[in-house]
């Protein structure tokens, strides 16, 4: 496997997702009918560069709630890894989980927690990335989506490149 790559709008750069943090996200793909949806944080050290590398991953934990068609984060937990790894010089940059769909896409759940993911920063971002792991593929479908905090904005799907 190798690492897997998407243009910003606006020529603003390129986020790519090590193979790392690949191998560990498809492992929780919904591929079978009994697998829940599992998803967790995405982390990078430079999130203002034109080259934002994702290169940690986080989640899910067992005290997240899960189920077929839906993911809620155990959100002491999420917190704790943003600080730590704030401390440790990385940035959360977006949230990612599983959708039990070939071709995933924002449901509107998802977009409700994106923003109220994004509300917890207090002003200090309006936007980050969702990933959104399908269940078919070689390599699995992956969906790329950069969102925001204001309703009226929307959101973005990224291309692969």
């Amino acid at each position: 496997m190798t690492a897997r790559s998407f243009s910003l709008p606006d020529n603003r750069g390129v986020i790519q997702f090590s193979t790392e943090v690949l191998t560990h996200m498809y492992s929780y793909a919904q591929t079978k009918f009994w697998k829940t949806e599992a998803g967790g944080q995405l982390f990078s050290d430079a999130p203002e560069s034109d080259m934002v590398h994702i290169d940690i991953v986080t989640g899910p934990y067992s005290s997240d709630r899960r189920t077929r068609c839906g993911f809620h984060p155990d959100l002491n937990i999420a917190n704790r890894d943003r600080k730590e790894n704030f401390l440790r010089g990385f940035h959360a940059v977006g949230l990612w989980h599983t959708h039990p769909e070939h071709t995933p896409s924002p449901s509107g759940t998802d977009r409700q927690t994106a923003c109220e993911y994004l509300h917890a920063f207090n002003g200090e971002m309006d936007g980050f990335i969702l990933v959104i792991i399908g269940n078919r593929g070689t390599p699995l479908n992956l969906c790329v989506w950069l969102s925001y905090t204001d309703p009226r904005k929307p959101w973005i799907k990224l291309d692969e490149i």
